[in-house]
């Protein structure tokens, strides 16, 4: 019989609210990555949550709604989404206890097909300063190539670009991150940096002068190592975000035509290019987004849904399923078309574990609403039922 695994609830419950620290990210992803059905566990706490149901206290009868809950899935074999306008299930948890994995009934719609897209995984290409490209994928050898300046953690998706170990003249070095690809990179400063997929950063193998410059393309999550001596600049087609030590997320894919930053803690300010002063400065909880030709807005936003993909998440609130494709598109290296222009403008609000298999995250959105999706390869169309 397979032995029981145990999680705390109350760190599941803070790992979706991005409330943990260091040590206890690690605990829960190292948890996550043990099985396939601790993550499957969480996907279920995270449909659950998502209605936002008040807590409760008594046990026993929480227990045996869950139960419920659980036969009724195993009857029915759909998941429930949430959508405006529309009313969804909803399950009342307890919290501030330990809960036992349950695994739950197989959710996927669509036959088994192992030339389906799948989820990201860390991997990247570094471009150095001749041009010779290094595949930082887990399966390749890259010691002997830049081990005299980087250090490689191949199966944390990390390379640390260590101080010691730098070249006597600056060098200029490029991450380049594909579709369905993302990568952490720590450079001789110390700032730490997330990159999502179809993203790009260009940086010096050491900063030297009075600032700290680097250019990125795509979207990227910062952790800036405070000095307030030599203010760190993250350079962009659309404009530029200037920092003395803060975390932030800046998205700025081509295709989309804006600059999004989001300022989760410290302080930001941002200038269009080709402003000579930082003229928009933003604080925690705020976002600043400038489109094209026009002068940057800052707008109040939930931190949590601009930054979900830091936390493994798909998470929107009343976005256009058009923009929600784009971004599993990219993540899923997948080619989505729409077989009906109109479905583009469908609405949609929710969670969705950003590693699930396409399948089954597909069905979430064919359960709320009247479309479906044909897969075909890396290929898939959606279309009215």
């Amino acid at each position: 019989m397979e032995k029981e695994q145990h999680i705390d609830w109350r760190l599941l419950m803070r790992y979706m609210e991005s409330e943990l620290s260091a040590e206890e990210m690690k605990q829960v992803e190292e948890w996550l990555q043990a099985d396939r059905k601790h993550q499957a566990y969480y996907d279920r706490m995270v449909q659950v949550w998502k209605n936002d149901t008040p807590y409760q206290t008594d046990l026993p009868k929480v227990f045996q709604q869950f139960e419920d809950f659980v036969a009724k899935q195993k009857r029915t074999k759909t998941r429930k989404f949430v959508i405006y306008g529309s009313i969804a299930a909803s399950l009342i948890l307890a919290i501030g206890i330990s809960l036992l994995f349950w695994q739950g009934p197989a959710d996927i719609t669509y036959p088994m097909a192992s030339h389906y897209p799948h989820p990201g995984t860390q991997k990247a290409i570094l471009i150095l300063e001749n041009g010779q490209n290094i595949n930082l994928g887990k399966t390749t050898d890259t010691s002997d190539l830049i081990l005299e300046t980087a250090k490689i953690e191949r199966e944390q998706g990390t390379i640390i670009f260590e101080k010691e170990h730098q070249p006597l003249e600056t060098q200029y070095y490029t991450i380049s991150i594909p579709r369905g690809g993302e990568y952490h990179v720590v450079l001789e400063d110390g700032s730490q940096i997330w990159m999502n997929a179809e993203s790009e950063l260009r940086f010096p193998s050491h900063f030297t002068g009075t600032e700290r410059k680097v250019i990125l393309s795509g979207e990227a999550y910062f952790e800036v190592t405070h000095d307030p001596s030599h203010p760190f600049i993250v350079e962009t087609e659309l404009g530029n975000i200037q920092v003395f030590g803060t975390v932030f997320n800046v998205r700025n894919y081509k295709e989309e035509e804006n600059i999004k930053a989001t300022l989760v803690s410290g302080s930001i300010g941002f200038s269009p290019t080709a402003a000579n002063a930082f003229c928009t400065k933003i604080e925690p909880g705020f976002q600043v987004l400038c489109k094209k030709n026009e002068a940057p807005v800052v707008q109040k936003i939930k931190i949590d849904n601009e930054i979900a993909w830091r936390n493994r998440q798909f998470r929107f609130e009343r976005v256009k399923l058009e923009n929600i494709m784009q971004d599993i598109a990219r993540w899923y290296d997948a080619n989505i078309t729409f077989n009906d222009e109109t479905l583009k403008e469908l609405y949609f609000t929710g969670t969705l574990n950003r590693y699930a298999r396409i399948e089954t995250l597909l069905r979430f959105f064919e359960e709320g609403c009247d479309i479906r999706f044909e897969i075909n390869g890396k290929n898939i169309t959606i279309m009215k039922k």
